[in-house]
């Protein structure tokens, strides 16, 4: 254990494990090898790999003299309990998984196919430090691998020599299908993983449109501001032109007039990108110019991080018409101050293999209001709730999505769609929004995966959706059960016209007629009392920014499914929570969403 006020023991530590798919151990474990350990006094040995730590304890001596030798990834956990009979089983197993959390131990099966390997050993050994920091490789063969697999294009829009100094670096770190684009057009042909553009603001702006046009993430780099990023994500992360936006370009350097020094830093930038590219690629490191911007000072031998480069919902060439503009960044660029504060979130869709969090820790009370019924409080039990009955819309499920799969596989496959809002849209929409997965656990425990992140992932905001037009579901208000996949009809008839006229008393006469000509509405209802129950005060807040960031995340999948998506956050409370069967009180409708397919508002259009 370390020193420090995170310390902590492992006694315990392997039952605590066995509860958690990401902290499962490796089934041969092997020592790390490229680990800087230096004994300090008093026996305590501080390791270097990933990250400086400390361990401590009485047994250290001999766990490095006895079990680390065994750790040699050609024997299961079992093997090396059989080796210790006079040891407790649970005891090695939680020495085990205290190493193994900090990344000390890697999965050692299939380890001498890789060590037959001999080129790029070195380079493997050190990726096997890294592994813990993602999480998303269990060895260091596995790290290789996916670099050796990546799709990688290279552009140098006036410095091509750089471009083709980071062609070969990235060619002697064993990316295979790495090659030079002559355009930026060239850049996202085929199937690529990442384009790199090496170039001027124009040059990144342009090569951008293009790569976003063609969803492949670009990674900018440009020697005249000395800056490199943002890494762009389409649809969801900030664009060269959202950094020029945000932040002021860099005054030229006057120390690298002289050709020598500016071709010498011309190369250090270029290496700097291609460890970017690797990290990318090799899943080992989180990238940070995905949401940060590297500035080089190289006269003054300084660097700096631009944090937080959000996307700009209303930048002109990644965004679009994102009202209310509500703020005014320094080059007079008018914004949502709402919609960058949910770009901004912790946990973004786009952390691919990052769930919303855990739940195990949640007390019995919070759980039990987790488990909100499918019927209303009896204050307000509308006709025909009290029975939880399975809609089309799981058929719809099975229809879009085949067997349970993950958030970027399923909306993947509805990149075709019509623009058609059926059962299909509807559960796509859903799904990949106010969905997600339970994993059951002993004595009751559960573990949430959602597909969109909340406020201590208690989940507050909730569908219900008053379905008018849907082709497969029957016209009524419905709520959506996470756990079940399928909506619980809860009222019978169109409630269209009443969601109408409580939006027309909140004041907006074209809300309103959105609304009342929608095929379904969906209603997020905020989970106060769940929410304040664990925040207390702050619980409100909480439940109302959970609300935003859904209604954000809808509306980025509604485009994705060729939907049309009207946010609605002004109307009469006690009318909208009446119609869906809530108190307004411990739930709360907080946000109206519209939803209509874009082929039928064409045609609205039109006449």
């Amino acid at each position: 254990m370390s020193p420090s006020d995170d310390a902590y023991e492992a006694r315990d530590l392997s039952r605590f494990a066995e509860l958690y798919w990401e902290l499962r151990c490796p089934e041969r474990p092997r020592f790390v090898e490229d680990l800087l350990r230096v004994t300090l006094p008093g026996g305590d040995l501080h390791v270097l790999g990933g990250e400086a730590q400390i361990i401590q304890g009485a047994s250290l001596p001999w766990v490095m003299e006895n079990l680390v030798p065994l750790l040699d990834g050609t024997r299961t956990v079992g093997d090396v309990e059989a080796a210790f009979p006079g040891i407790v089983a649970s005891d090695l197993r939680d020495a085990i998984h205290l190493m193994h959390m900090h990344g000390m131990l890697e999965e050692g099966e299939g380890a001498a196919a890789d060590e037959a390997e001999e080129p790029r050993r070195a380079q493997r050994a050190f990726f096997s430090r890294y592994l813990r920091r993602t999480g998303r490789n269990r060895s260091r063969g596995e790290a290789q691998r996916a670099l050796e697999g990546a799709r990688v294009r290279a552009l140098g829009d006036g410095d091509a020599p750089l471009a083709g100094m980071l062609v070969t670096m990235l060619r002697e770190a064993g990316v295979a299908d790495v090659r030079l684009a002559a355009s930026a057009g060239e850049l996202a042909q085929g199937e690529v993983d990442l384009a790199v553009v090496i170039g001027d603001q124009e040059a990144l702006e342009a090569a951008a449109r293009a790569c976003i046009a063609a969803r492949v993430p670009m990674l900018a780099a440009n020697p005249g501001t000395w800056t490199i990023g943002p890494l762009t994500i389409p649809g969801a992360s900030a664009c060269p032109a959202c950094v020029r936006l945000q932040i002021a370009a860099a005054p030229a350097d006057p120390a690298l007039d002289d050709g020598a020094p500016r071709a010498l830093w011309g190369r250090a930038l270029v290496s700097r990108v291609a460890q970017h590219v690797i990290f990318h690629a090799s899943g080992l490191l989180a990238v940070a110019p995905l949401e940060h911007v590297e500035v080089w000072r190289p006269g003054a031998g300084e660097t700096a991080l631009h944090p937080f480069m959000t996307r700009l919902p209303s930048c002109p060439l990644c965004g679009g018409d994102a009202p209310p503009r509500t703020a005014t960044l320094s080059s007079g660029h008018a914004e949502s101050l709402a919609r960058m504060f949910h770009n901004t979130t912790v946990v973004q869709p786009w952390h691919i293999g990052q769930h919303a969090g855990m739940q195990a820790h949640i007390s019995p009370e919070v759980r039990r209001l987790q488990s909100t019924p499918a019927a209303p409080s009896p204050r307000r039990s509308p006709e025909g709730a009290g029975t939880q009955v399975a809609s089309p819309l799981g058929a719809a499920f099975g229809a879009a999505f085949g067997a349970p799969a993950g958030a970027g596989a399923a909306l993947s496959r509805r990149r075709d769609a019509t623009g058609t809002l059926d059962a299909g849209a509807l559960g796509a929409l859903l799904e990949l929004s106010f969905g997600g997965r339970v994993e059951r656990r002993a004595e009751g425990e559960a573990h949430v995966r959602r597909n969109t992140a909340s406020a201590g992932n208690l989940g507050s905001a909730e569908a219900y959706v008053a379905v008018a037009r849907v082709p497969g579901i029957a016209a009524g208000v419905h709520r959506f059960e996470l756990a079940a996949r399928a909506l619980a009809p809860l009222r019978a008839g169109v409630a269209a016209g009443a969601l109408a006229r409580a939006v027309l008393a909140g004041g907006s006469a074209e809300h309103a007629a959105a609304v009342e000509s929608a095929g379904a509405v969906i209603v997020v209802v905020g989970s106060v009392a769940r929410a304040c129950s664990k925040y207390y005060a702050r619980g409100y807040t909480y439940a109302l920014l959970d609300a935003g960031l859904m209604a954000h995340r809808v509306e980025l999948l509604a485009q994705e499914l060729g939907l049309a998506a009207t946010a609605v956050w002004t109307f009469d409370d006690e009318v909208v929570a009446r119609v869906v069967g809530v108190d307004g009180i411990d739930l709360a409708p907080h946000l109206l969403i519209a939803l209509r397919g874009a082929a039928t508002e064409a045609r609205d259009v039109s006449r």
